[in-house]
């Protein structure tokens, strides 16, 4: 049986030039959120590649169903299909889009990495409490829906508004295997997070910075967004950050 996406959430694929880009949606998002950076990197010409993970663009109840390798699973069968095409590829995720995208870093060729606001330290102190609460409760609902500054994006961000406890351990497992990857890291890295992050602590990204073994890593930090930067008042100079980067990252051109 086809599952119903919601609209906004489906996967994106544009067959372009021979660098490719490969965009991860966060934890309980869609496409949606790197559709708008999809966009801006489209004059450029690149390959890009947008894949839905499992369990996400539907109900919060398919999340119930997955693993933390699941998704890795999904990540890697986007990149080998823009393999297919692209000799270069850079991998950009947001939140735990950046944790996948760090972790095929550190096991499969990448020639960069874009890491905005990556998750591996969360700030919510109710995590600790998770064992317990997964007896009490299935659920955890997002009052306000998600953290962004513009109240205009962040009401038409295409997301789930309540997430299941039992997925959260998910990731938590995803994150700490990705602190042991991270000394594997040797491609060129940048990270951009907001001071005003309300999901992830600051102490993540500069954990990362601190423990990949990449000689060129770069932090950018910012003042004014939340946690979706993409979608946030400063997406433009994620942007132009981004794609800066990416060209760095493939120059000399192979075009």
């Amino acid at each position: 049986m086809v599952k119903k996406l919601l609209p906004g959430s489906e996967p994106l694929f544009i067959e372009g030039s021979k660098t490719g880009v490969l965009l991860l949606h966060g934890f309980t998002s869609t496409p949606y959120e790197m559709k708008p950076l999809a966009k801006y990197l489209e004059s450029t010409g690149y390959s890009i590649s947008i894949p839905l993970l499992k369990g996400h663009g539907t109900r919060p109840e398919d999340l119930l169903e997955c693993k933390w390798y699941d998704w890795f699973e999904d990540t890697k069968k986007a990149l080998f299909q823009l393999r297919k095409h692209c000799t270069k590829i850079i991998a950009v995720g947001l939140s735990t889009g950046a944790t996948l995208a760090l972790h095929l870093a550190a096991h499969y060729q990448l020639e960069g990495v874009a890491g905005l606001s990556p998750a591996l330290i969360l700030k919510e102190k109710k995590l600790k409490l998770l064992p317990l609460a997964l007896h009490v409760k299935k659920y955890s609902h997002k009052k306000g829906g998600p953290d962004i500054s513009d109240p205009i994006a962040r009401q038409q961000a295409v997301t789930y508004h309540k997430t299941p406890l039992r997925s959260v351990r998910e990731i938590l497992h995803l994150y700490a295997h990705l602190k042991m990857d991270l000394p594997d890291i040797y491609t060129p890295v940048l990270l951009i997070q907001s001071q005003k992050d309300h999901v992830v602590d600051m102490k993540s990204a500069e954990f990362i910075y601190d423990k990949i073994s990449s000689t060129e890593k770069h932090f950018l930090k910012l003042k004014e967004s939340y946690h979706v930067l993409t979608l946030d008042v400063e997406k433009e100079i994620v942007f132009r950050e981004v794609a800066s980067f990416i060209q760095r990252c493939v120059e000399p051109s192979e075009d």
